[in-house]
């Protein structure tokens, strides 16, 4: 894997990266391994997850590995801070792994241009992938015309609350901007944290915060366009809605303003939600793999969450953007000695979407995105999640994630430089041009993942 995996470190550390965390190796490409398995490095939020991997998916891929020809995995456990480091280091001395983790299409570029990886294209027919997968999500693994990656799962963003909350004080999940600044004033001034927000633990939290500002009011048309070099970053529309996330957080309404905003931990955010001092939290489908323990019985209250769509924060935009995202993906190493048996275990892992839904309820990590129907849901399936998941795959208004279609650099930008702005040492407007100048520059060299139209466009 690349640097950039680091960036994701907290989505790995909450579960929803456990996929995209690993690595799958056989001795032809030089891990020592024996040459009739598969190895397989994995990372785990938590044993729970780890133990579910080993039994749903590897043992359960080793009862169908037979014959001549098959390999069977064995599963070998990394640290979370190092897989990595191993990986990207593996893969530049030439004895790296089959298959090569990522934490998404943009970070699988790298990979690609330096020549280190297998089209996958002559698999697509042969396992379906075409009508297995969302075709959104699969071409998003497609650079220089051909397939790279295969995702292993996807995310959005939404706003988590505590519905307790909201009705102690008469308010709603809001819906556009003039409700979410009347909600974030009313708690202000009653000593609340309006927003829940802190990039302590992960610095590029911050990204979380430009993507939905900008998807919710830019909107998806602006952002495809300027995604597609149709239009500048520097446009008024991305310029004023930096402003104005700027002034939420001069407010103190996000994390309870900018000197807290960078100690401020995950942790904390939750158990404010659960105490009722935090009102909101914008965040990621990965939620769902770590709010559990600070709500019910579990932490010894009898608190709840829940989750409304994305507001609207401009007239001209829709309140229910759903931005796009894929978190994690898989690529096969064009020096692997066994392509056919590695890209049988890839496709194991992803494609079938039963076998996904049932990771999702157990885990609450973000499954492959698969093609499925209300029907494919296991019963016992938080209601919560399930809800989510089909309003994504149903989604009429689709955005942009900026960790699954920006450039490498330029999603390394947004969340650095965003920073600077945040504490006033950079202006909107200077932090847009800055965007611009290196987005233009990775467009024109071809580092851009593919981007699909937004619904209805």
């Amino acid at each position: 894997m690349t640097a950039s995996l680091s960036r994701r470190r907290f989505l790995q550390l909450t579960g929803t990266a456990a996929l995209g965390a690993t690595a799958l190796s056989a001795c032809g490409s030089g891990s020592g391994a024996s040459g009739n398995q598969i190895t397989y490095w994995g990372a785990f939020a938590s044993k729970d997850i780890e133990k579910y991997f080993q039994q749903n998916f590897v043992d359960a891929y080793n009862k169908t590995a037979t014959g001549a020809n098959a390999r069977k995995v064995q599963m070998s456990v990394k640290q979370i801070d190092t897989i990595g480091r191993l990986t990207q280091t593996a893969i530049a001395s030439g004895r790296g792994p089959d298959i090569v983790g990522t934490a998404g299409p943009a970070q699988t570029l790298p990979y690609v241009s330096n020549g280190n990886l297998l089209a996958l294209d002559p698999y697509v027919d042969k396992l379906g992938w075409q009508n297995n997968l969302l075709s959104w999500a699969l071409d998003a693994g497609r650079a220089d015309g051909k397939l790279y990656s295969l995702p292993s799962g996807y995310e959005t963003m939404a706003v988590f609350y505590n519905p307790a909350t909201l009705k102690k004080h008469g308010w709603k999940p809001p819906t556009n901007r003039a409700e979410f600044e009347d909600l974030c004033k009313d708690a202000t001034a009653k000593g609340m944290v309006p927003v829940g927000a802190g990039n302590a633990e992960f610095k590029a939290a911050t990204e979380w915060h430009v993507t939905w500002i900008w998807n919710t009011f830019a909107g998806p048309e602006a952002l495809y366009e300027a995604l597609t070099g149709k239009r500048r970053w520097t446009d008024p529309v991305f310029v004023e809605a930096i402003a104005v996330l700027k002034g939420w957080f001069d407010k103190g309404w996000f994390g309870g303003g900018p000197d807290k905003y960078f100690t401020n931990k995950f942790t904390a955010v939750y158990e404010q939600m659960a105490s009722g001092d935090v009102a909101l939290f914008f965040n990621g489908s990965w939620t769902f793999s770590e709010i559990a323990p600070y709500f019910g019985k579990a932490a010894g209250n009898d608190a709840t969450w829940d989750w409304a769509p994305l507001p609207s924060m401009n007239s001209s935009v829709p309140a229910g953007v759903q931005p796009l995202s894929i978190g994690t993906a898989y690529s096969v190493n064009k020096d692997c000695e066994h392509p056919e048996q590695a890209v049988d275990v890839l496709d194991y892992l992803v494609s079938d979407g039963r076998r996904q839904l049932e990771w999702l309820s157990a885990t609450g990590v973000a499954p492959a995105p698969v093609k499925v129907t209300e029907a494919d849901f296991p019963k016992d399936i938080d209601p919560r999640v399930k809800r989510h998941y089909l309003q994504l795959n149903a989604a009429k208004d689709i955005g942009y994630t900026t960790w699954t279609f920006w450039p490498p650099k330029s999603d390394t930008y947004l969340y650095e430089q965003m920073e600077k702005v945040i504490t006033g040492d950079l202006s909107p407007k200077d932090y847009c041009a800055g965007l611009d100048k290196l987005f233009q520059q990775e467009l024109k060299a071809g580092k851009r993942p593919p981007v699909p139209a937004p619904k209805g466009a």
